[in-house]
């Protein structure tokens, strides 16, 4: 497998591009693969985003086009890489890590998730993208959020399940009747970068479709778990919040703890991501504390 330089020189040529003047490794939070910002003679910055196993990324570039999602354009991609026009603008994460969001910017991150959950479907049709195309199927929203908690298997929640379990009954006819949207379904902070004009999403490894009370409570738990809070002038630009983000929020946290993605992380030897993967934990379970006798 080629080197990521020469992968980058590969694409830029493919792509039809000046040669390479510089380029630059992007390191820090959120990237878990090797990341280069190149500058070309013209001046154009790119971005070339390397790992094994890429999804291919052509068809869904183009059905994200088509629905003016906003997010860097594909310009090139093998099998184990892409290379993407340069996003200006910082990570959600950085802004809120220092402490920097301001109305302005939470209105234009609602901007881009309205935009993003504006691409509707059918109620209760779900399914990912996979092999060029979105592999959808009809299931019940309903048996799919009490099957999350039979197969949870959490101390922390065991005590609350047949309250869990009846909040979700009370949950049925918001569950069954929102119709689905298009997901990018990854929105930890460090996907969203808030440009000077517009928000984009980026890494777009595991779009699905799927209810948007999923996403808004992926995102709400993420800034929480950055010590934060989604203000309301996310949702001045967003709009409502769905009406069954409260409850993703419940059951998303007692999924995230039941995966054992964290418990791994906290174990490996990056001291980095088991800090993380710690800290996440710690604030899952301190949400749960506090919301499940309140049920």
């Amino acid at each position: 497998m080629p080197g990521t330089e020469a992968l980058l020189h590969q694409l830029v040529a493919d792509a039809g591009l000046p040669p390479v003047t510089t380029a630059t490794p992007l390191t820090g939070h959120g990237f878990d693969h090797e990341i280069l910002h190149a500058v070309l003679d013209d001046g154009q910055e790119v971005v070339l985003r390397h790992r094994a196993g890429t999804p291919p990324l052509d068809q869904l570039t183009e059905f994200l086009r088509a629905h003016n999602i906003p997010t860097p354009a594909l310009l090139a991609a093998t099998n184990d890489a892409t290379l993407h026009a340069f996003a200006p603008g910082e990570m959600l994460l950085t802004l809120i890590d220092h402490n920097r969001m301001t109305d302005t910017t939470w209105h234009s991150v609602g901007t881009t998730f309205r935009q993003l959950h504006a691409v509707r479907f059918p109620k209760a049709l779900t399914g990912a993208f996979g092999n060029g195309t979105f592999d959808l199927h009809f299931t019940d929203p309903v048996r799919t959020q009490h099957k999350l908690l039979d197969e949870a298997a959490l101390d922390l929640v065991s005590d609350h399940l047949p309250r869990l379990h009846a909040t979700i009954d009370q949950y049925a006819d918001q569950l069954r009747a929102t119709p689905t949207a298009l997901l990018h379904r990854d929105v930890y902070p460090a996907n969203v970068i808030v440009g000077p004009d517009r928000t984009l999403l980026i890494d777009w490894d595991s779009p699905q479709v799927g209810d948007p009370g999923i996403e808004i409570a992926a995102l709400e738990e993420h800034v929480y778990l950055l010590g934060a809070e989604v203000p309301p002038a996310f949702y001045s630009a967003y709009g409502p919040r769905p009406a069954t983000t409260a409850l993703h929020r419940l059951t998303g946290a007692i999924g995230w703890l039941a995966e054992g993605w964290l418990d791994d992380w906290i174990a490996g030897d990056d001291p980095n991501r088991s800090s993380k993967a710690r800290s996440w934990r710690d604030g899952l379970q301190a949400y749960l504390t506090e919301q499940l006798p309140t049920l």
